[in-house]
């Protein structure tokens, strides 16, 4: 049985210190909690930014076939454990590039053909760095070049987790 000092000082102690634990805790528990937009590649992680609900993230290459630069708007959506497509912009028609009806909105401006209006859902994306295709990343305003970051032609798994759960769901990676 634990004694008491005088004026309750132990007791004054125990909640002090118990205060401050749940403090710690509590900062470590919403901490591990923050999602975070994770770039792995077969070496590792090259890219670990802090993301929430409608963090814009914009992949911007040069298409392997036309030669010409196509941007990607991509959001975190809203239960922070994926991106949403909204809108896509590019130069010239080509494999792989939408165009339908039932892929958004359409509309050109200038030289650039637009389609808004996709949101199309991807729990995680893949894509592959290549020799001619410049591409960036851009994660809300910070600009991640992937040929200063990862090998050419290696592959660049993209999925949004908490903290606490990004490391654990590494993606066994073709490379």
């Amino acid at each position: 049985m634990i004694r008491k000092t005088k004026q309750g000082k132990l007791e004054t102690t125990i909640a002090f210190i118990g205060i401050i634990l749940m403090i710690i805790l509590t900062a470590i528990g919403y901490y591990i909690r923050t999602p975070y937009l994770y770039g792995q590649t077969a070496d590792g992680f090259v890219i670990r930014e802090k993301v929430e609900a409608g963090t814009p993230v914009t992949l911007s290459y040069r298409h392997s076939v036309q030669k010409t630069m196509v941007y990607e708007y991509l959001v975190v959506n809203q239960t922070e454990d994926g991106l949403i497509l909204k809108s896509t912009k590019y130069q010239s028609f080509g494999v792989g590039l939408p165009f339908s009806k039932e892929d958004g909105s359409f509309r050109q401006e200038g030289d650039w053909f637009i389609m808004e209006n996709m949101n199309r859902a991807y729990p995680s994306l893949s894509i592959r760095n290549g020799v001619t295709n410049e591409e960036h990343i851009t994660v809300g305003e910070k600009d991640y070049d992937l040929k200063a970051l990862m090998p050419i032609e290696k592959e660049l798994h993209l999925y949004v987790a908490p903290l606490w759960k990004g490391y654990w769901m590494k993606k066994e990676i073709r490379s």
